[in-house]
C-alpha cells in the first residue's frame, strides 16, 4: 500500500522538491566554504587543453552513469523534474547575485569579498551551480532519448544546444583573451598589447599601424549653469539645447538667439575666428533677452579645448550660459594590418564594425579624450575567444529545436 504524503519522511525515495532544494542549500554552503578556504580568490580558471578533457570527462561520466545505473534512485532523481527545477533556481539565484551585487568592488566589506560575492562570475558558487545544472540537464536529456521518437528530436536538440552553450561558456572562460593596444599616427607597426585585466604585456601574432584617426562630432549644446551649486538647471528635461546658427530658443526664462556658430575657432582678443587647425574649439555668439525684465546680453560661449580656454556668459548674478563638450557621433581609425606572413591590408576600423583575423576580432575602443577630435592616437581592443564556435553551435541547435517543435506542432494540429 502506498504511503500518503503526510506519512512520507524526508530523504525517503523518491526524492522530491524538499530534498532537491535541501541539496541546493548544501551546495551553496559548500561553495562558500571553498571560497573561504581559497581566501576569496574564486575558482581557478581552466585553460586549453585541460578544459576540453574535463568537459569531455563530465559528458562521458553522465553517459556511463545513465547506461549502467539509470535505475539507481539518485540517478532517477537527477533526471527528475524536482532536480531540474532546483538546478534552474540555483543557477538563476547566482546570476541574480551577479546583477545585484557590485562586482570588482575593492571597497566592499571584507566578508563580502571573502565569500566571493564581489567576483561571482569566477566564484565557487557559479562553478558549482553550473556543474549541477549541466549534470541534471544531461540526465534529463538522456532519459528522454529512449525510446527515440520523432517527437523527442526537438526536445533533444534544445537540451543538447543548451548543454553545449553553457559548458562552452564555462570551460572557455579561461581561454578568452581581451587585450588593449594603443597605436599612434607617428608610430610604426606595433604588435604589443596589454591584458585588459592583469595589465600584463602580450605579443600579438599581427601588427598594426595607425594612418589616421578622425571623429565626427555632434554640434555642442548650451545650458544654464547654476554657480551656487555647480549644477545644470533642469526644467522638465529641457535644460539643454543643441546649438545651430540662427536658432532661437527659450531656455529657463531667457530668449536666446545664436547669431554665429563655428565648430572650429580660435580666440583673438574678445572675438572668436574660424580656424581649421589643431586645438581649435567650437564657439557661438549669442543674444540673450530675459523674458520678464527685458535685460539684453550679447557674448560668446565656448566649451574650449586642450588649447583654447572655455568661455561662459553670465546672464544674472548666479546663472551662466555655457556650452557643453560635443558628443562624438562616430569615430574611426584608418589602420594598416600586417599578418605573420608580412602581408599588409588597409582597413577602416569603426565602432561596431570589427576586423577579423584568424580567430581574433579587432574593435575600435577609445582615443585620447583630452585631445578630443585632435587625438592622434587610437585605442584598439583585440579579442580572441576560441570557444565561440562551440557557443554558436549550441545556439544553432537551440534554434533548430525550436523550429522543429514549431513544425511538429503545426503537423499535429493539421492532423
Amino acid at each position: 500500500m502506498n504511503k500518503s504524503k503526510e506519512e512520507r519522511k524526508t530523504w525517503e525515495y523518491p526524492w522530491r522538491y524538499k530534498e532537491s532544494f535541501f541539496i541546493v542549500l548544501e551546495i551553496i554552503l559548500l561553495g562558500l566554504i571553498f571560497e573561504v578556504l581559497t581566501a576569496g580568490r574564486g575558482a581557478k580558471t581552466l585553460h586549453w587543453p585541460v578544459n576540453l578533457f574535463i568537459g569531455l570527462g563530465i559528458l562521458a561520466i553522465i553517459i556511463l552513469l545513465h547506461i549502467f545505473f539509470k535505475k539507481h534512485p539518485i540517478i532517477k532523481w537527477l533526471s527528475s523534474v524536482p532536480a531540474a527545477i532546483s538546478a534552474i533556481s540555483f543557477f538563476a539565484f547566482v546570476v541574480l547575485l551577479l546583477g545585484f551585487i557590485p562586482q570588482d568592488d575593492l571597497h566592499a566589506h571584507r566578508v563580502i569579498r571573502l565569500l566571493g560575492l564581489t567576483h561571482v562570475k569566477n566564484s565557487w558558487l557559479m562553478l558549482l551551480s553550473g556543474l549541477y545544472f549541466l549534470v541534471t540537464l544531461g540526465f534529463v536529456a538522456l532519459r528522454r532519448s529512449t525510446p527515440f521518437t520523432r517527437k523527442n528530436i526537438g526536445f533533444l536538440l534544445n537540451h543538447a544546444g543548451l548543454w553545449i552553450t553553457i559548458a562552452a561558456g564555462y570551460l572557455g572562460s579561461g581561454d578568452l583573451l581581451r587585450v588593449h593596444m594603443t597605436v599612434g599616427e607617428e608610430q610604426g607597426f606595433s604588435d604589443i598589447a596589454f591584458n585588459a585585466k592583469t595589465r600584463e604585456e602580450v605579443k600579438l601574432p599581427f601588427a598594426l599601424k595607425l594612418k589616421d584617426f578622425r571623429i565626427d562630432d555632434y554640434n555642442p549644446k548650451m545650458a544654464i549653469f547654476d554657480g551656487r551649486n555647480g549644477e545644470m538647471i533642469n526644467e522638465d528635461g529641457k535644460s539643454i539645447i543643441m546649438i545651430e546658427k540662427g536658432m532661437k530658443a527659450n531656455l529657463m526664462g531667457w530668449q536666446i538667439e545664436v547669431l554665429d556658430f563655428t565648430s572650429d575657432a580660435y580666440k583673438k582678443g574678445k572675438e572668436y575666428y574660424p580656424a581649421d587647425s589643431v586645438g581649435a574649439a567650437p564657439a557661438a555668439l549669442v543674444h540673450v533677452v530675459h523674458t520678464d525684465s527685458g535685460k539684453e546680453i550679447n557674448g560668446w560661449i565656448s566649451c574650449g579645448s586642450y588649447w583654447v580656454r572655455h568661455q561662459y556668459l553670465p546672464v544674472d548674478q548666479h546663472n551662466f550660459l555655457v556650452m557643453t563638450i560635443p558628443e562624438p557621433e562616430k569615430y574611426a581609425s584608418d589602420i594598416v594590418f600586417k599578418n605573420q606572413e608580412g602581408e599588409t591590408i588597409d582597413y577602416t576600423l569603426e565602432v561596431n564594425k570589427p576586423y577579423s583575423y584568424s580567430g581574433w576580432k579587432l574593435y575600435q575602443l577609445s582615443y585620447d579624450e583630452q585631445m578630443g577630435k585632435w587625438s592622434n592616437v587610437s585605442v584598439i581592443e583585440a579579442v580572441k575567444d576560441p570557444w565561440l564556435p562551440a557557443v554558436y553551435t549550441g545556439f544553432f541547435l537551440l534554434l533548430a529545436g525550436a523550429l522543429y517543435l514549431f513544425w511538429i506542432g503545426r503537423e499535429i494540429k493539421e492532423k
